[in-house]
């Protein structure tokens, strides 16, 4: 929420420089993000009126201007066309700095000199995306009953301070000027000056009430109540000055003197207000009801259907307003607009929510609605804009106002005990203290029995409900910077990790140290993104019942689709090359419907620009090694993600564990990868309940020598590897220590769809050291199964 720290000190006294006031609200649970001045750069810049225009005597385009600033005139030249005689606009005399930082200096004009110039809206230092291209276009033309001789930089507040607050989503009060300067009272401990309401007259004479205009009735517990005001306008013109700045320094486009009341009431106290043309509602009743299914144009010219969850404002025969969000272009307020019926109303939260959401419309109105409003506001809030349109003369007051408030809330109450608020804040404060910092809360207390207090919490502060609560404000006023470190008590354990806890901790420190980065994704994805990876037949997502958008309409399954868009988005900003990993969670259909979705621990990791095949395959296998099993298979398949001819199904002791391969072309296209890119999942759960029953055996080291002997076989191109692999690995006899593939050949000498696979083995015995007589007989068996199970030929040379 954006708060302007000159308006703010208008209710109350804030001494400190603005810096040290952040720190204060901040100190005190109100937390500022950022203070940004509106500009500081603009200095000297005056207000005049043009008395005088007479053409340039050297120049078609131009213009001089005799500009009186109420204790001298001078001559100003322009080439603005929207001046005129009477115009009263800022001018940037000599020695003056406009928004840019440029200082003035006087300036020659075909032989004629201007002692300055007239500026626009972004010379003058304001937000240039809250006015009009009309206005953008030109010299800004203030009202004509402005001062003569003002510094812009005072008349717009361009010296003010813009506060960022972040408001946490319980504290609904403070969506408001007013609700933060109750904030700042408290923690400067400061009085803070009450807002200006209207006050109805005893008698206005030949002057009919609401009631002879207007009736009102609501049909839904969604409103739990609704107030209705009337007034006469007297002209629709621009609001005052001192409206407008306040309203741009709170980020919105000021438009005219009926609608800017609304917005500004809505900024100082929080209660969004509605204006709506009486002759345009077509009929003389307003009824607040959830509508059949219909259509609504809304302010933006945008047609929206509405269905019968929706809580509308109509006329008893259609709807003129969404409740909560925005009005309807049928009853705007026009320049034609005679009588104005003011909606000060409060809708549940949940059903604004919904709507919003459902006509894809969100606004400062709704997002108030959805923290909360509550009842209360209602009245203040069409009295204090009652106020405002009597004294800025933009209307008159019709007597009267029609209050639909079915079932008035009660004040909630909390009882205390006050040595239980200093143990459980672990502070020594006294009964006395608390009651001071209770009060400066604007919380009134009351003796209740023996010494407890009772704390009579205002309507506003919905997020006072038990006694932490009440311990919670003490603590946050009297300081947490104030409240001494202890050590804990009690009896403490030191806390260990577990197992998977061990061993996830030892696959990230490997995945790290192998230079791959560690990432954080969303558990949603899309159907689309599914589709892409070629997904769709692997099995069905979990469908979310009220999704964001189609991009996060289900749960994910499979932990690729993220983190391909992570590699697209990398690749796409110029990133070279990049190895990622990420451990979560994944989520599959439950067969018990009654029940949550299965959820699954994966492990992926993605490589691009940065490794080959083989190199990628041996991280994968440096992974499974901390798994503790020997019988690791990687076997030709995979899902359709991944190219047909470069993908592997990985196996320990016969289960299935994981995949890994290059992405398919197509998918790699519709991603926007790099060409080779490189993916494997695992699932984690798997590899952790494997990993636990792993047993670490120590050996001595070997006193006896081994001895090597090499193997080369041709074999058909399309035999993998593993095959004659396993058929060497069967002959271990125990004294095969290890067998390596060293050399992969194809070429002439073997012949066209052949290969020559060359393995090298070692052996070795505990007791003793080995002869030929030991190691040939393993050989030559080896040698005659591969010829007859795999009709491999022995290559000699």
């Amino acid at each position: 929420m954006l708060v302007s720290l000159n308006w703010l000190k208008e209710y109350v006294n804030v001494d400190q420089d603005v810096k040290t006031f952040g720190d204060i609200l901040t100190m005190t649970g109100t937390k500022v993000e950022t203070i940004q001045p509106v500009n500081p750069n603009v200095q000297g810049i005056l207000t005049g009126k043009i008395t005088r225009i007479a053409k340039h005597p050297n120049s078609d385009k131009l213009q001089i201007c005799d500009v009186d600033f109420g204790d001298q005139t001078l001559p100003i030249i322009t080439s603005a066309k929207n001046v005129f005689v009477g115009a009263v606009v800022p001018v940037a005399v000599a020695g003056s700095v406009i928004a840019d930082g440029s200082k003035m200096k006087p300036t020659s004009f075909r032989g004629i000199e201007s002692p300055g110039m007239m500026c626009s809206v972004e010379e003058m230092g304001l937000d240039t995306g809250l006015f009009s291209q009309e206005i953008m276009n030109g010299i800004y033309i203030l009202p004509e009953d402005t001062k003569l001789g003002q510094e812009i930089r005072d008349l717009f507040w361009v010296n003010d301070q813009i506060i960022d607050v972040e408001l946490t989503a319980n504290r609904s009060d403070c969506q408001s000027i007013y609700g933060i300067a109750r904030e700042a009272a408290a923690a400067l401990d400061e009085p803070i000056e009450p807002i200006t309401l209207y006050q109805e007259a005893q008698e206005i004479q030949d002057v009919l009430p609401i009631e002879n205009f207007l009736k009102v009735s609501v049909e839904s517990d969604l409103c739990p109540r609704y107030t209705a005001r009337m007034f006469k306008v007297n002209k629709i013109e621009p609001s005052p000055i001192w409206m407008q700045r306040k309203l741009l320094n709170s980020g919105v486009r000021p438009i005219n003197n009926i609608v800017d009341v609304t917005n500004y009431v809505m900024l100082e106290v929080g209660q969004p207000l509605h204006a709506f043309d009486y002759q345009s509602i077509g009929s003389q009743e307003i009824i607040v009801k959830q509508c059949d299914d219909q259509s609504v144009t809304t302010l933006d010219g945008q047609e929206r259907a509405i269905d019968a969850e929706m809580l509308m404002i109509t006329n008893g025969r259609k709807p003129i307003a969404v409740a909560g969000i925005m009005g309807g272009l049928n009853s705007e307020i026009t320049d034609q607009t005679e009588y104005v019926v003011l909606e000060s109303a409060c809708f549940d939260k949940t059903s604004v929510r919904k709507t919003s959401r459902k006509t894809g419309l969100r606004t400062e109105t709704s997002a108030r609605y959805e923290k909360g409003t509550f009842p209360g506001l209602c009245e203040v809030a069409a009295l204090r804009a009652a106020y405002l349109f009597e004294s800025t003369g933009a209307c008159e007051v019709i007597p009267g106002m029609i209050d639909i408030y079915p079932h008035p809330e009660e004040a909630h109450t909390i009882t205390v005990d006050p040595q239980w608020i200093s143990r459980f804040l672990g502070i020594d404060i006294s009964a006395d203290d608390i009651v001071k910092i209770l009060n400066r809360l604007f919380l009134e207390v009351q003796p209740a029995d023996g010494q407890r207090l009772k704390v009579i919490v205002p309507e506003y502060r919905r997020d006072l409900r038990i006694r932490e609560d009440i311990a919670e404000e003490v603590a946050r006023i009297y300081g947490y910077d104030h409240i001494p470190n202890t050590i804990m008590g009690g009896t403490t354990l030191v806390g260990l990790k577990t197992d998977a806890q061990v061993f996830k901790t030892k696959i990230e420190d490997l995945l790290i140290g192998s230079g791959y980065f560690q990432t954080m994704t969303t558990s949603f994805t899309s159907l689309k993104t599914i589709h892409d990876m070629q997904m769709d037949e692997v099995e069905a997502p979990v469908v979310i019942m009220n999704p964001l958008g189609e991009d996060s309409a289900v749960m994910r399954f499979t932990l690729a689709g993220e983190q391909l868009s992570l590699i697209a988005l990398n690749h796409s900003r110029k990133n070279p090359s990049g190895r990622f990993f990420e451990i979560a969670s994944t989520y599959h259909v439950n067969s018990d419907t009654s029940d949550l979705p299965i959820e699954t621990k994966h492990l992926v990791m993605t490589s691009y620009n940065a490794d080959d095949f083989y190199s990628f395959k041996g991280v994968t296998e440096r992974i499974l090694a901390e798994v503790g099993r020997t019988s690791v298979r990687f076997e030709a398949g995979g899902d359709h993600l991944f190219h047909p001819g470069r993908k592997a199904i990985i196996s320990i002791d016969g289960v299935s564990v994981g995949q890994m391969g290059e992405i398919h072309p197509i998918v790699a296209k519709k991603f926007a990868l790099p060409k080779h890119t490189l993916l494997a999942e695992f699932d984690f759960n798997i590899l952790t309940e494997m990993a636990s029953d792993r047993i670490i055996h120590f050996d001595d080291l070997p006193k006896y020598p081994s001895s090597n002997r090499d193997l080369a076989v041709i074999v058909p191109e399309a035999l993998p590897s593993s095959a004659v692999w396993e058929i060497i690995e069967d002959h271990h006899a125990d004294i095969m220590e290890s067998i390596d593939l060293f050399d992969v050949y194809r070429g002439e000498q073997i012949g066209e769809g052949k290969k020559s696979l060359a393995f090298s083995m070692t052996f070795r015995h505990a007791e003793r050291t080995l002869t030929d007589d030991d190691i040939n007989p393993i050989v030559d068996a080896i040698v005659s199964d591969l010829e007859t199970k795999l009709h491999a030929q022995l290559r000699d040379e």
